[in-house]
């Protein structure tokens, strides 16, 4: 599992969630975790991302200079490049769907669905 990701525990989840009327819901931000002391940096790469997947036709070039803006910001912050896209990603998935549902099956086994909002 990704270390950037909190585990959705029953006591995760009792402690995170969130009340809105009859509907109970989760932050994203809460399970999908990234450094707040980079979201600058990577708020930057996702215009970037932005601009190269939804502008410009996607290229392998393109993607390639994405993947280098990681890389580049990774070393500044002397992480690995595989911890700084994982948290890349999380922003991303918080930044479009900030709201997380939880459910268990009748196996105890725990999905998740993000949303956009309630």
């Amino acid at each position: 599992m990704n270390k950037f990701i909190l585990e959705p525990t029953d006591e995760n989840l009792e402690r995170l969630k969130k009340i809105k009327g009859t509907k109970v819901y989760w932050h994203t931000a809460d399970f999908f975790r990234f450094d707040s002391s980079i979201r600058d940096e990577l708020s930057i790469i996702f215009d970037d991302y932005m601009d190269i997947f939804f502008e410009w036709k996607p290229t392998d070039k393109n993607e390639f200079s994405i993947a280098r803006m990681i890389v580049k910001a990774a070393r500044k912050n002397k992480i690995s490049p595989q911890d700084y896209r994982d948290q890349f990603e999380n922003y991303i998935t918080v930044i479009w769907t900030p709201v997380c549902l939880w459910r268990k099956d009748e196996f105890g086994k725990i999905s998740y669905s993000l949303k956009s909002n309630l």
